[in-house]
């Protein structure tokens, strides 16, 4: 029995000495290869001075080759999505405010207030005008008669800004239409991303109203 137990004390001290001595070579040809790497690494940046603060040497692949996708590319696993995704439902960008009227011009009319109601001056006109020059007298005429360039071409055409229906509405209802759209007109929020491009236009359209009725 004693003869026994010496003999497994003998064998378990061999497998114990030669997992040492393993685990102290795999230690060594540890230490060895990081020595080569900082050998070759030293040597490519002293002979090329350039590459001394950016060395090529590409240890985790996935830092140097990133798997994101490009914006408005397809999705490598499935060609037919978009890599851009949609956002969640409700999400809103940081310092934008919905429109609260969307859809629902009457409530718009009433309750919308011109913050610059009566301001003509000349730095809101101008504002005005440059703002409808670029996205309104398109269809609606430089002097808001409806008929602008591609008027003629249009099956439906603009309507007159000058008329007694405009004339009526309140400067929400304007403002409104502008924002949210009516018709064929579609939303010019996106291209007046700014409120008071839009108010200043509403002006602007006052100022056109009362010169048309003047002549």
């Amino acid at each position: 029995m004693l003869d026994r137990e010496k003999e497994l004390m003998k064998t378990s001290r061999k497998m114990k000495t030669k997992m040492g001595m393993s685990t102290r070579i795999r230690l060594v040809v540890s230490v060895i290869a990081i020595a080569l790497v900082g050998a070759m690494t030293s040597a490519c940046t002293k002979s090329t001075p350039s590459l001394s603060k950016d060395p090529n040497v590409e240890l985790i692949q996935d830092m140097m080759d990133s798997p994101a996708l490009k914006a408005q590319d397809y999705e490598p696993s499935n060609p037919t999505k978009s890599s851009s995704r949609l956002p969640p439902e409700g999400t809103v960008p940081v310092g934008y405010t919905p429109y609260k009227y969307a859809g629902n011009p009457v409530e718009a009319a009433q309750k919308l207030k011109n913050p610059l109601a009566g301001n003509m001056s000349v730095e809101v006109l101008e504002l005005g005008r440059r703002k409808f020059d670029i996205y309104c007298a398109l269809c609606h005429g430089v002097g808001g008669a409806g008929d602008g360039t591609v008027a003629p071409k249009m099956a439906l055409k603009p309507p007159t800004l000058l008329s007694e229906k405009i004339v009526g509405m309140t400067d929400g209802g304007i403002y409104h239409i502008i924002t949210d759209g009516q018709g064929v007109m579609s939303s010019y929020a996106y291209q007046l991303v700014n409120e008071k491009d839009r108010w200043a236009i509403v002006n602007y359209v006052r100022s056109l109203q009362k010169l048309g009725t003047k002549k």
